[in-house]
């Protein structure tokens, strides 16, 4: 990977993104200052939940409902306060709406054109629009940055919703389909696997060696045999010196690399990690790939070399048309555990509405609750 862009000069680095005309960060891409915005909104929340609810109880409780001049100074300069404080919300609302900072700006300009030096254009997306263990469970997910070439394409997946962290990832398209394949690496274990789903663990196979310390191999019970094909001793040694830490899938006409956390592409090593595994394991298992065919399938049975031959000396005035590789249906997909992933998401799902609850809502009604108390001298 060519690199040279990450440490060059501010102003190289400025010109260069001149002359291409290039936008930095899309609109839809949250920033830490909006994140300071929804942090600041929750704290008003509950100071008003707070002012509200104790001068509601010192006058309900301890002054029987009556409201005394003290009293009245206080609410005065509590609403003083929350005057001060909401006018710097607006003002912080309008200053997280700025474009990025200079050096926002430029961390985002030296990840451009390392890309482009590389052959690849920057293309983020709010939506993933590619099928993978990682959004199995039906969840949206961004992706930025994202860096695209014919092919190949590679960045940060992060999830909507119920957040489950973000992923760097590195998808390349394979020439022809292969049976869905799974290598959980074990070296990002915690108490469990770092896997998005569950699998069942009936498919798990073991193919020896060294290799099962790296990483867990999951394959279609009926289709052993392909993974085997796949996991030659060659790709197996590329897989543990270059992408041991990552997590593998191989699913229909794409594989997928994919880790815990997001990548820091202003690092020279995470350019450096996704080209070793570009240039040692993905060409060796995409050759696989296009060699492989599921002879399960009826009229997959013959290469399709053979396959081409007979048509050719069949119909000698036809233009031959190759018919689409596929695979058997038992082999598309591995099983998942259903209910395990479906009780993982509830509690998230619960979590993230509990959360939202306790910042928003609750503030908002005790605040109310408070100053109808005061109020009517309830």
């Amino acid at each position: 990977m060519d690199i040279r862009w990450l440490t060059a000069s501010d102003a190289d680095v400025g010109a260069a993104i001149a002359a291409l005309k290039r936008d930095s960060r899309p609109a839809w891409v949250p920033n830490k200052r909006q994140v300071l915005v929804h942090v600041n909104n929750c704290l008003l929340l509950w100071y008003l939940c707070i002012v509200f609810m104790t001068f509601s109880i010192r006058v309900d409780d301890f002054q029987g409902g009556q409201v005394t001049g003290t009293d009245v100074l206080d609410i005065v300069g509590s609403m003083v306060v929350f005057a001060a404080w909401l006018a710097g919300t607006v003002w912080l609302t309008r200053w997280a709406a700025r474009p990025p900072t200079p050096q926002a700006q430029l961390r985002q300009w030296r990840q451009d054109l390392t890309a482009l030096a590389n052959g690849f254009e920057p293309r983020p997306r709010s939506i993933a629009q590619f099928s993978s263990l990682l959004g199995a469970d039906g969840r949206p997910m961004e992706q930025f940055p994202r860096f695209e070439a014919p092919g190949i394409e590679f960045g940060n997946l992060t999830p909507y919703g119920p957040r489950a962290g973000e992923w760097r990832y590195l998808r390349v398209a394979l020439p022809a389909p292969l049976p869905h394949l799974i290598l959980d690496a074990t070296v990002n274990d915690g108490l469990t696997s770092d896997l998005p789903e569950g699998i069942e663990r009936q498919q798990r196979l073991s193919v020896g060696g060294e290799f099962d310390n790296w990483f867990r191999v999951y394959s279609p019970t009926e289709y052993g045999t392909e993974a085997l094909y796949v996991l030659t001793p060659d790709v197996m040694a590329d897989l543990i010196d270059h992408a041991w830490g990552f997590n593998v899938e191989i699913r229909d006409t794409s594989i997928i690399f994919f880790i815990r956390p997001g990548a820091d592409f202003a690092d020279p090593a995470s350019w450096q990690s996704f080209g070793a595994i570009l240039t040692t394991v993905v060409p060796r298992i995409t050759a696989k790939a296009a060699r492989y065919l599921d002879e399960r399938v009826p009229g997959q049975d013959t290469s399709r070399l053979v396959t081409r031959i007979r048509a050719e000396l069949d119909a000698p005035d036809v233009r031959y048309v190759a018919q689409e590789p596929r695979i058997g249906h038992d082999g598309r997909r591995l099983a998942l555990r259903e209910w395990a992933n479906n009780a993982r998401w509830g509690l998230r799902a619960a979590g993230w509405l509990a959360l939202l609850t306790f910042l928003y809502v609750v503030p908002g009604l005790f605040a109310f609750a408070g100053f109808m108390s005061i109020v009517d001298g309830r």
